[in-house]
């Protein structure tokens, strides 16, 4: 069994927030700035009825480990009439069904463009007027959008290298996430989508989507304009001042964010947890985002030597405030040299046992000391009994891990 097979077997419902590097077609201009920022999620399927991209969960007896299972997620600025499509199956999402000692060449790009229009993936869905009237005579809508969607949407590592970190979530949580997805195409559908770089961008609806599973606050998603793009200026001044998040939301900085909601709250001592806002606000729900089975991972655009069509752009634009919130070394660390207790699977369930062990030994000492009127007593007795499940939890999934590696 494969490394992603034990993965899914231990962890079936997860998401995976992606940032990916820029466009770089071989000869020609290189694309945007900003990155580009995308969402896999194991435990939804598309719902083929709707007519356009909407999501539903898998039924409960499904097998997530199969390589065909999970959804790929992401938003296009040229959709007129949804905000993001769906694309089944991470090989697809990511490869475009190509293997990676295969050539990337015309015929191969070619061959994706048209089973990717087949599909029916685009389905129901517009792009700005501009960009429509320049589809040529013979060409259906579909493969019109499909060759302006491949390396963006869809078989992401033609054109780019995609830096991801896994989140493990429980089914009901991969449920908010569905509803609001769809919720925001409902609204899209209805009313329009207009995409903009700043107040409202392919990372603010994977932002808020993740907020509705409840793994941190939410962003406002705005209109265009000056009047919003002041707003989002004045949500960063004060989340500088005060912490917290800001309306500004960017592809590398929702990977930064996903890494540390999965691996940096502090699980092993008891007082920092108290004063951690989001573990105070979802251990009261039984869970906190910080667990194992937060990997960073990594796919690097299809082999340079074998791409005939695509060159390695530059990493995403990182919003990082030097000597008040400087993520620039993180996002290095964690693209370049990530650790391996957040690299590999069997060192990262170690290393949260370990830390689990430290956070049960710290919630088991010392007394309340009358501290939040009295409220630090009540958390305590909910972090003691949650970290010591989850302790238990972890050993299981250490010994399952050593035996689907055996069976490999």
């Amino acid at each position: 069994m494969d490394e992603q097979r034990v993965y899914d077997s231990l962890f079936p419902h997860y998401v995976e927030i992606a940032t990916v590097t820029q466009y770089h077609r071989r000869g020609g201009k290189p694309g945007g700035w900003g990155g580009h920022a995308t969402m896999f999620v194991s435990g939804a399927e598309r719902d083929e009825d709707a007519g356009y991209p909407r999501l539903r969960l898998v039924d409960e007896e499904t097998d997530l480990s199969s390589p065909v299972s999970g959804i790929g997620v992401s938003v296009n600025r040229i959709f007129t009439n949804v905000n993001w499509v769906a694309i089944p199956g991470r090989d697809v999402f990511l490869h475009g069904g190509v293997t990676p000692d295969s050539e990337l060449d015309e015929a191969a790009y070619e061959a994706a463009i048209a089973r990717a229009a087949a599909a029916g993936w685009f389905a129901g869905i517009r792009v700005e007027d501009a960009l429509a009237r320049l589809r040529p005579i013979g060409m259906t809508a579909e493969e019109f959008i499909v060759r302006h969607s491949i390396g963006t949407d869809f078989a992401l590592t033609f054109a780019r290298g995609v830096y991801g970190v896994r989140l493990p979530l429980g089914r009901a949580a991969i449920g908010a996430v569905v509803d609001h997805l769809n919720q925001v195409n409902d609204a899209a559908r209805s009313s329009g989508y207009t995409w903009n770089a700043y107040t409202n961008n392919c990372s603010h609806v994977i932002h808020n989507a993740l907020a509705a599973a409840g793994v941190w606050d939410p962003k406002h998603a705005r209109g265009p304009g000056m009047v919003n793009l002041a707003r989002d200026l004045a949500s960063v001044a004060a989340s500088v001042v005060r912490g917290g998040i800001s309306d500004f939301s960017f592809p590398a900085n929702n990977f930064v964010r996903a890494y540390e909601a999965g691996n940096e709250h502090p699980i092993e001592n008891v007082d920092a947890a108290f004063a951690d806002h989001d573990i105070a606000r979802t251990i009261a729900q039984g869970w906190l985002s910080t667990a194992p089975g937060a990997l960073v991972v990594r796919y690097p655009i299809h082999d340079l030597a074998r791409n005939r069509l695509f060159e390695m752009g530059r990493d995403p634009f990182l919003f990082s405030v030097p000597a008040f919130w400087d993520k620039r070394d993180k996002f290095l660390k964690l693209t370049r040299d990530p650790a391996a207790e957040i690299t590999d699977l069997g060192a990262n369930l170690r290393w949260f046992r370990d830390r689990y062990a430290a956070g049960l030994a710290s919630s088991s000492a010392g007394t309340d000391g009358g501290r939040a009127g009295g409220a630090f007593g009540p958390f305590r007795e909910r972090f003691r009994a949650y970290i010591a499940g989850a302790l238990a939890a972890t050993n299981e999934q250490l010994l399952r891990y050593e035996r689907l590696r055996a069976a490999a």
